[in-house]
């Protein structure tokens, strides 16, 4: 229970960093944004649950009681904008009091012109839950006491130049610096910096372009050494059609990730773009690294009131996903570029109004994942692909999230024992479908089902899954208010001993001030 009782105690040092990374993201940037929208709120929620502890023998029910005061800042100007969303969690248990905890969720990002048309600065700060292995439970809420699961924070900066030179002769420079840090002496700390650089332009050949590109990226485990990676090639894309594109890639890798010195490697490979429609896009990379191919698959087709999408990847991996991703999530990418090509003519603050109010009035969150990951202690090799539809009716919604993701270790770590201690590779798969449902203008409901797995290649194969099932009513109390009540079911099956079943009760109570 380390990961949670080191979040106890008024002065702990999680709420220090996160208040540090809120200040560096929110005073810099009002300096120089117009235009100002800061929503302080709060929050209350009742979870009555059978299995606080996720038991499959000891069962204990309990009644928690959380208290999120939160703020959201949004600002945008002609050279500056930040997004920022903060929340502190306390957690009150009514029967095992000695549980009770907080926990901070933040998701900022901001960016800044600095130069006109020159210098800018990127900078992000997330802090979230993550799981520590693959084969741990997953917790069904932040109520839930599971020692899987420990607070992440993750903080980068990134500045960078751009412009014209020639005429007809572009460059881009950049520089990123990020920290990722957990609660758990389980999973290390990383520290990873990063140089991008680009020349690209055209020829006589209207048809043929050039790119030169050039990169390294320096990663630093705290239970291991340090690794570094530098890619440099060109890029010749030559157009056919408006419509088709195919480009030859010739370079060079240099890498010390699956070696104790720097090897050298050809990196050589070929990209596509084709957009048939307006609506139909299909683009891809492939290459030949030292690692075999790696690849980057995107495919998009959109009807009317819906959307596909498709991806597929094979590339390293330094982190999961949501350790730094400060994005709204799947679903409101979805619904945002279905709201945006019905509606040509809004502005982006509009669209992103319609969405919101799309998700709350139809009570589908604004994330899809349905594979969540897990700490590393090492880069991994990661192949994915992930499916995603949306459907928006008059009154309903469907969306449906598939995908897998299969990691490898790159490499080996002294000093603890991960999940890639006994298993060559491991797999991850999830689907989930939420239908959405607008009673009236102030009330939807929405059911959702959802299942994950987690294998391990072993001689014993180790296979976890977790199926859920989640009913949510909404309603919107007046205009500043909103409250919902829920119900779910959970049923993990892992290994022997570590099987359960959880059913809970839910109500939450939020005012925007």
């Amino acid at each position: 229970m380390k990961a949670l009782a080191d979040a106890r105690g008024p002065g702990d040092a999680r709420l220090k960093s996160s208040l540090v990374g809120i200040s560096l993201l929110s005073v810099f940037f009002p300096v120089h944004a117009e235009n100002w929208q800061i929503t302080p709120s709060i929050s209350v929620s009742e979870t009555l649950t059978n299995n606080l502890f996720l038991s499959s023998s000891n069962r204990t029910g309990d009644l928690v009681t959380g208290i999120t005061p939160g703020i959201s800042i949004n600002g945008q100007g002609a050279r500056a904008r930040l997004n920022l969303n903060y929340g502190l969690t306390q957690q009150l248990y009514a029967r095992e009091s000695s549980q009770n905890n907080r926990q901070n969720a933040l998701t900022a990002s901001g960016t800044l012109e600095a130069i006109e048309d020159f210098l800018f600065l990127d900078a992000s700060g997330v802090i979230s839950q993550q799981y520590l292995s693959a084969f741990g439970p997953t917790s069904p809420s932040i109520a839930n006491i599971d020692n899987n699961r420990t607070e992440t924070s993750s903080y980068s900066i990134s500045p960078y130049v751009k412009g014209r030179f020639l005429s007809s002769t572009e460059y881009f420079l950049r520089y990123s610096t990020s920290t990722t840090s957990s609660q758990s002496s389980l999973a290390s700390d990383m520290t990873m910096s990063q140089w991008v650089g680009r020349i690209n332009g055209t020829t006589r050949w209207s048809s043929l372009g050039w790119s030169l590109d050039a990169s390294r990226v320096s990663t630093n485990y705290d239970l291991g050494r340090d690794r570094t990676d530098t890619r440099y090639g060109l890029t010749l894309p030559y157009r056919f059609t408006p419509q088709f594109q195919l480009s030859a890639i010739l370079g060079r890798e240099t890498t010390n990730m699956v070696s104790l010195q720097d090897k050298t490697y050809n990196d050589s490979g070929f990209g596509l773009v084709w957009s048939p429609s307006p609506r139909t896009k299909l683009e891809g990379t492939m290459t030949r690294r030292y690692f075999g191919n790696g690849y980057q698959v995107a495919f998009s087709h959109r009807m009317r009131r819906s959307l596909i999408r498709y991806s597929a990847s094979r590339d390293v991996s330094y982190q999961p996903a949501g350790v730094n991703y400060t994005g709204q999530g799947s679903n409101y990418d979805a619904y945002y570029a279905i709201v945006a090509a019905n509606n040509p003519g809004a502005s982006p603050q509009d669209i992103r109004a319609q969405v919101s109010q799309i998700l709350q009035g139809r009570g589908v969150p604004a994330d899809g994942t349905v594979v969540n990951g897990f700490l590393n202690n090492r880069p991994t090799l990661s192949t994915g692909q992930q499916l995603s539809l949306a459907l928006l009716g008059v009154r309903n919604t469907v969306t449906f999230n598939a995908s897998e993701v299969k990691q490898q270790p790159l490499g080996l770590v002294s000093g603890v024992t991960d999940d890639f201690s006994l298993a060559n590779q491991i797999t991850q798969r999830g689907a989930g479908v939420v239908w959405g449902h607008q009673l009236t203008g102030f009330t939807s409901l929405s059911l959702s089902l959802n299942q994950s797995r987690s294998l391990s290649q072993l001689a014993s194969q180790v296979d976890n899954k977790t199926t859920g099932a989640y009913f949510l009513l909404t309603t919107q109390v007046s205009p500043n208010a909103t409250a919902n009540i829920g119900a779910r079911r959970v049923i993990y099956d892992g290994a022997v001993n570590t099987s359960y079943t959880e059913s809970a009760l839910t109500g939450v109570l939020s005012y925007r001030f």
